[in-house]
C-alpha cells in the first residue's frame, strides 16, 4: 500500500499569516519571509491535505547561515546558497494528541480578609499540637502506696476431636477424611480480548507527515477455577479454660483440670493440658484519690506488699508507666 504524505502547516512570523503549507510554501506569499520549520504544526483532524505524488527523501537540513529548512537532496541553501556541509536536521514535531496532558498545579488564594482568621487558626492548631504532645510523651513521678494485690493462674484444656475444615485440594493436609471436592473460583487471569487501535501522525521532518494505525492489545481479568475440599481432619483444640485465683494471702497455684485421657476410638474425645497464662496484679492509689491497676512481673508482684509506698511514673495523661514499678 502507497503510503500518503500530508502538508504540515506553518505560521508567518513577519506578517502573522497562518496555516500556511510546510512543504509547498517554503516562503511566505503575503511578505516573502523564508519558513521557520521551529513553526510547523499538524492541522485540526480531519483538514489534512494530501501532498499528491510525493517522494520522500528525508528530512529538511537547516541551513546554518539562515536557519531555513531545505530539501535532504539539496547541497545549497535555496535561500542565501549556503551549503549543506556541518549542518543538522531539523527539529521534528510531536502531534500533541500523543503528549500525557499536564495538570498545571492549582492554588486557592483566601480573600484578604480571612488571612489573619487563617493564620489565627493555624496557631491555635500549633498550640493543640504541643499540648497533646506534652500529654502523651512527658512523664513525672508520684508517690502511690500499695491497696491490694492479686493473681491469676490459667490453664487450656485441649481436646483431640474431629473438625470440619475446607482447603484448597493441592493443600489437603495430612490425615484428612471423608473429603468431598467441588469447583470454585480460586482467582484471576488475564487474557487478551482484541485490540486497541488510533491514528498516529508521524512528522517526517521535510514539511510532511504521515498517518499510521498503531495497535495495543487489550485485555481482561477471567476466572480461574480450581478444585476446593470440605474434608475432617482429627485436631487438638482448646475445649475450656481452668482458673485459678486469689489475693496476696493465697500462695498463687496452678488449677488442677480433670483430664479424659482413655477409652475412645481413635484418641477423639481425649484430653490434655496445653499452654498456661498468668497475671500478676497490683492496684495503686495516691492521696489525691488517683487510683492505678498495674500487671507486673512475677517478682516484682512478690516484692510488693501492702500499704507499702512506691515510686510510680506516671504520664502526662494520667496513665501508669507500670514497667517502673520494678525498677
Amino acid at each position: 500500500m502507497t503510503e500518503q504524505f500530508f502538508e504540515m502547516l506553518w505560521d508567518c512570523e513577519q506578517c502573522a499569516t497562518r496555516g500556511l503549507l510546510a512543504k509547498s510554501q517554503r516562503h511566505c506569499p503575503a511578505c516573502g519571509s523564508a519558513q521557520n520549520p521551529e513553526k510547523r504544526y499538524f492541522p485540526e483532524p480531519g483538514k489534512e491535505i494530501e501532498v499528491a505524488g510525493h517522494r520522500y527523501t528525508g528530512a529538511d537540513w537547516l541551513c546554518a547561515y539562515c536557519q531555513s529548512p531545505n530539501g535532504a537532496s539539496a547541497s545549497f541553501c535555496g535561500n542565501c546558497g549556503g551549503p549543506k556541509d556541518g549542518t543538522k536536521e531539523v527539529a521534528r514535531v510531536v502531534d500533541k494528541a500523543d503528549e500525557p496532558p499536564i495538570l498545571a498545579p492549582t492554588s486557592v488564594t483566601p480573600p484578604s480578609g480571612r488571612r489573619g482568621w487563617g493564620r489565627m487558626v493555624a496557631a491555635i492548631a500549633a498550640l493543640v499540637a504541643i499540648v497533646v504532645g506534652y500529654s502523651l510523651f512527658s512523664k513525672h513521678d508520684e508517690t502511690a502506696t500499695v491497696v491490694s494485690r492479686s493473681w491469676v493462674r490459667t490453664i487450656d484444656v485441649e481436646r483431640f476431636a474431629a473438625v470440619s475444615e475446607s482447603a484448597w485440594c493441592d493443600a489437603l493436609p495430612a490425615g484428612a477424611y471423608d473429603v468431598t471436592r467441588f469447583s470454585q473460583q480460586r482467582g484471576t487471569r488475564q487474557v487478551e480480548a482484541g485490540q486497541e487501535c488510533k491514528d498516529k501522525r508521524i512528522d517526517k521532518g521535510d514539511g510532511t507527515f504521515v498517518r499510521e494505525n498503531e495497535c495495543t492489545p487489550r485485555f481482561k481479568d477471567v476466572p480461574v477455577f480450581d478444585m476446593k475440599c470440605n474434608f475432617h481432619v482429627d485436631r487438638w483444640q482448646v475445649q475450656r479454660t481452668e482458673k485459678a485465683a486469689g489475693d496476696a494471702a493465697a500462695t498463687p497455684t496452678w488449677p488442677m483440670p480433670q483430664l479424659a485421657t482413655t477409652g475412645f476410638l481413635r484418641g477423639l474425645g481425649q484430653e490434655r493440658a496445653g499452654p498456661r497464662h498468668e497475671t500478676y496484679t497490683v492496684n495503686l492509689a495516691a492521696k489525691e484519690g488517683k487510683q492505678w491497676r498495674c500487671d507486673v512481673l512475677p517478682a516484682v508482684w512478690a516484692a510488693l506488699k501492702e500499704q507499702q509506698n512506691v515510686r510510680l511514673e506516671v504520664r502526662g495523661t494520667g496513665g501508669a508507666v507500670c514497667d517502673s514499678l520494678g525498677r
